[in-house]
Parts: structure tokens; C-alpha cells; sequence
């Protein structure tokens, strides 16, 4: 089932949304020089884009090619989490399939064209690589584990907080059988990979400057809503999500009080438990220390590598109990696939995005006229699908508009008056009977808006940037009211629906023809 629902998201997904469309750009610069200097505006260290450049110079860059490479990455995962079980002398992770292989949430963003599926998949390795360099230390062993726990960093931010969570938990159990070495091992293992960031330091510091405007201040309550998303219970997914979420959390405090209040037989298994529990005591709550020191506002899908070693833990805590134990891991995995499945597969065939069908729905307009995207952040996709002869700008006007630019966004809070020259377009537009089209949300309908807000001199944040942006929009909706007729919608041909992410709808506003004395 779970690998039904991987080609089943690779046969759907068709056209890349905007964040694969900002990953795309950035990893296919000419050379990987020119990779790196984009970095600061995008989410993930270089690993993820260095393999799609390689990808893109093999031919496959086309989006049929990059949900290809989508696809063996999430095929990987799940692999990866299989040939975890098999390395450690466990049986089929049956659980872990039901909560983290067919979970919708991970199987749509991590074969995304994001680096959230290398994560899960990297994570996933060092996980079981550092525990079998602590079990049998041979030089092989503990290269290869340096080397998954290096990549993990390497592929996203957040997984350096995982990997420390992997090595102390490692090093803890080491020091609990008296072996200090190996407990060195393990923590050396994780400074290695801490090391490799350190290149970093200069992007990172960049990239807050560069993402300033979006800054909102992330709450543990939002992070704690949208972790819940994460674990299943993602828009679109139904009722089903949920109960795959509360069957996750429920496992694992399961799990947890199990292993923490009961001692097995000695051996290896009981060292696998162990460490699978202090692997989760110490990352779930780095992660969200991690979230809430960067401050971004986040999604379910900062959270897939998280998700992913919440499974390989939870496999490797409900190993050795007693037969009924074991039958109630069964059952709940069976349980879990009967109900979850459908809603998944239905899930996972809905298109990334819709922004091919709405730019092919302005395409026939003419010269004179003018389209207007909106929200800013929607004009990466536009900038890719549109080919039509109509100018076309966002709000407020964007130089760049082929990567998330914020840095130019926060330029045009500070100006005097960024959204006048739009305005002055949209009403000699329509008052020379041209017509205007709108993309995206719909045009709010107000007689008079507010004035206009003042250059913002001050820092900049996320409800900042949002209440200009707000106030902006009023206004080039206030002259679409006043020089044009009633706005008409514009049918798209849609052949399945969209993620609600990057779901687009256009309208039309035609100028009254000019009056001839």
C-alpha cells in the first residue's frame, strides 16, 4: 500500500508548485558556485540542490524527470525504515508502515522537490548506522555512520538537532554498559556531522536578514497544531488523518511507558529500546526548541524527520514483550491500514498545483491588457507557466520574480509608495476599455479603502508585511471597482483538484469603452 501510494502521488502530482519551482531554480545555476550563493534564500543546506544539479545535468529536469527523482526518494525511505528492522534482528516494521510509510502527509511532501524526503531518509540511517557502530565498531561501520549523520545535517536545518538527539542517546547507553570509548564514539560521530555546518554559520546569518519579513514568532501552541498535521491530520485528508495522528501520539506514550517502566531480558534488544526511547526523549523537544528559536512561521512538512524517527524509535521500543503486546502492535497497524488507506490514496492524487491551468486561462490576453497575481508569493509559479503577450505584476511589484524574494519585498515596505504605479495601470487599463485579470485569491469588494500606509521605518516582521500587503490589495481592488464592470470568473480546465497550498482561481474585470463626443 505504501508504495501504491508513492506512484499514485507520481502519476497525480503533475506540475511542480511554487517551493519545488524555488528549489529547481536555485539548484539548476550553472555551476555549484552559484548554488551556494543562492542558499541564504532557500530552506535547506546543499546536499539536496547538489543532487538535483547533478539530476538536471543527467537530462531529467523536466517535471516529469524531478517527480522521478521525488519518487525514488520516497521509495528510499521506506527502505531505508525496512532495512532498519532487518539490520537489528527486528521483524517486519509493521507499525511504523501503518503510522509513517501511508501516512498522506509524509508521502506527499516528502517526494516533493524539497529537501524533506532526503531528510526523512537520512535520518532514518544514521539512526540505525550510529547504533551499529556502537554494537560492533569497525571502521567501515562507523565511516558509513559518520557519513549518514553528516548527510542528515547536510540535507535539512532541523535534522542537526536529531542527530545530536541520536548520539547522546548513543552515548548514554554506552556509559550505562561501561563503555566510555564507545560513548565517545558516539558523540564524535555527531560532532563530525556538527562540523560540517559550520561553512553555514555565514548563510545562516544571511539568510535571517533575508527572511526577515517573513519572521512572525512561531508559539508552542502553533507549533504543536501544525506537528499534529504532520502525524496525519493534514487539510484534505479527512477524518482518517486524525485518527492516524491520535494512533502516533498514542503509540508512542505507549511505547515510552512501556520500555521506561519495564526491564526485559538483557541483550542487544533491550540496548535498541533504550535507545530508541532517549533518541525520542531528547528529540522531540530539541525539534521544537529548534522552531521556536528560528522563528519562522512553519508547515507539517518541517516536521517529516521527526515523524520518520518517531517510527524507526517506536519499532525499536515494541520489541520482546509478551505475545499479547505484540498482537496489539499487529492489530493497530492492521486497523490503522484499513481505515487510512482510502482517504491517503485519495489524498495523494490531487495535483501540487493548479497555476499551469490558471496562466493557461490568461494566455489569450492581449497586449493592452494586464494581470495582476496575488498573493506575492504566487508569482514563482506564474513566472514558470505563463506565456502570454499581457504584461502582468504582483502586488506589490516584484524586480525578480523567478525565487521567493523577500529581501525585494521588505525594499518595498520602506519605499513611498511602491503600490502607486499599479494602481495608475490597473485604471488607465480599464479606462481604455482593456480588461484586467486577477490570479489568485479573489479581489476583496470595498468602496473605500483605507489610506495608505506610510514606508514602514521601523524592523520588519510577518504581521507587518501581511497588513501592508492587506492594505495594497484594497486598494488596486478599489480601482478595479471603479473603472471596470462586475468581475466575471474564469472557468479553468481542471482536470483533478489541487493541494489547498497553491489552489488558484482567476477573474476578469473589462474597462467601460471609452466615450466617443
Amino acid at each position: 500500500m505504501a508504495v501504491a501510494l508513492h506512484v499514485r502521488l507520481f502519476l497525480s502530482a503533475g506540475p511542480l508548485w511554487r517551493d519545488e519551482i524555488n528549489t529547481v531554480v536555485v539548484a539548476t545555476q550553472p555551476t555549484l558556485a552559484g548554488v551556494w550563493d543562492r542558499l541564504e534564500g532557500e530552506s535547506f543546506p546543499l546536499l539536496p540542490y547538489a543532487l538535483l544539479h547533478v539530476w538536471h545535468s543527467l537530462g531529467l529536469g523536466t517535471d516529469a524527470g524531478l517527480r522521478a527523482f521525488g519518487l525514488i526518494v520516497g521509495l528510499s525511505a521506506i527502505a531505508a525504515l525496512w532495512w532498519s528492522q532487518r539490520r537489528t534482528g527486528l521483524p517486519p516494521p509493521l507499525l511504523a508502515l501503518a503510522l509513517f510509510a501511508i501516512n498522506p502527509v509524509v508521502v506527499r511532501w516528502g517526494d516533493s522537490i524539497r529537501g524533506y524526503g532526503l531528510g526523512e531518509l537520512t535520518i532514518l540511517l544514521a539512526f540505525t548506522l550510529v547504533f551499529e557502530a556502537l554494537r560492533r565498531p569497525r571502521p567501515v561501520v562507523v565511516g558509513l555512520a559518520a557519513l549518514a549523520a553528516t548527510a542528515a545535517v547536510q540535507t535539512v536545518y532541523q535534522n542537526s538537532v536529531l542527530v545530536f538527539a541520536v548520539g547522546v542517546a548513543g552515548a548514554v547507553i554506552s556509559l550505562g554498559r561501561r563503555r566510555p570509548r564507545r560513548a565517545a564514539l558516539a558523540l564524535g560521530i555527531g560532532a563530525v556531522a556538527a562540523l560540517s555546518l559550520v561553512p553555514y554559520l555565514a548563510v545562516m546569518g544571511r539568510a535571517r536578514e533575508y527572511r526577515l519579513v517573513s519572521i512572525e514568532g512561531a508559539t508552542p501552541g502553533h507549533l504543536a497544531s501544525v506537528f499534529w498535521r504532520a502525524l496525519g491530520a493534514e487539510i484534505g485528508v479527512g477524518w482518517p488523518g486524525h485518527v492516524l495522528a491520535v494512533a502516533g501520539v498514542g503509540a508512542v506514550a505507549w511505547a515510552l511507558v512501556n520500555v521506561a517502566t519495564r526491564r526485559p531480558a538483557s541483550g542487544r534488544r533491550p540496548a535498541l529500546a533504550f535507545y530508541g526511547l532517549l533518541a525520542l526523549l531528547i528529540a522531540i523537544p530539541a525539534h521544537f526548541a529548534f522552531l521556536l528559536c528560528l522563528g519562522f512561521p512553519t508547515m507539517p512538512w518541517y516536521s517529516l524527520s521527526l515523524v520518520a524517527l518517531m517510527a524507526v524509535s517506536l519499532e525499536a521500543m515494541l520489541q520482546g514483550w509478551s505475545p499479547a503486546f505484540r498482537m496489539g502492535r499487529v492489530v493497530l497497524a492492521g486497523v490503522l491500514l484499513a481505515l487510512v488507506s482510502s482517504s491517503a490514496f485519495s489524498y495523494v492524487g490531487l495535483r501540487q498545483t493548479n497555476m499551469d491551468l490558471a496562466a493557461a486561462a490568461v494566455a489569450g490576453a492581449q497586449r493592452d491588457d494586464l494581470v495582476v497575481v496575488s498573493p506575492w508569493f504566487l508569482a514563482v509559479s506564474f513566472n514558470r507557466y505563463y506565456d502570454g503577450a499581457a504584461p502582468w505584476s504582483t502586488i506589490p511589484p516584484l524586480e525578480d520574480t523567478s525565487v521567493h524574494r523577500t529581501d525585494l519585498l521588505a525594499r518595498q515596505l520602506q519605499a513611498e509608495d511602491p503600490i502607486g504605479a499599479l494602481v495608475a495601470r490597473v485604471e488607465s487599463t480599464l479606462q481604455g476599455g482593456h480588461r484586467v485579470y486577477w490570479v489568485g485569491l479573489p479581489a476583496p469588494s470595498i468602496e473605500r479603502p483605507p489610506a495608505r500606509l506610510p514606508p514602514l521605518r521601523g524592523p520588519v516582521n510577518g504581521a507587518l508585511q501581511g497588513l501592508y500587503c492587506a492594505n495594497w490589495t484594497l486598494h488596486v481592488a478599489q480601482a478595479l471597482r471603479r473603472h471596470g464592470a462586475a468581475t466575471e470568473p474564469v472557468p479553468l480546465a481542471l482536470p483533478r483538484p489541487s493541494q489547498p497550498y497553491e489552489r488558484a482561481r482567476v477573474w476578469v474585470t473589462t474597462g467601460w469603452p471609452p466615450e466617443v463626443w
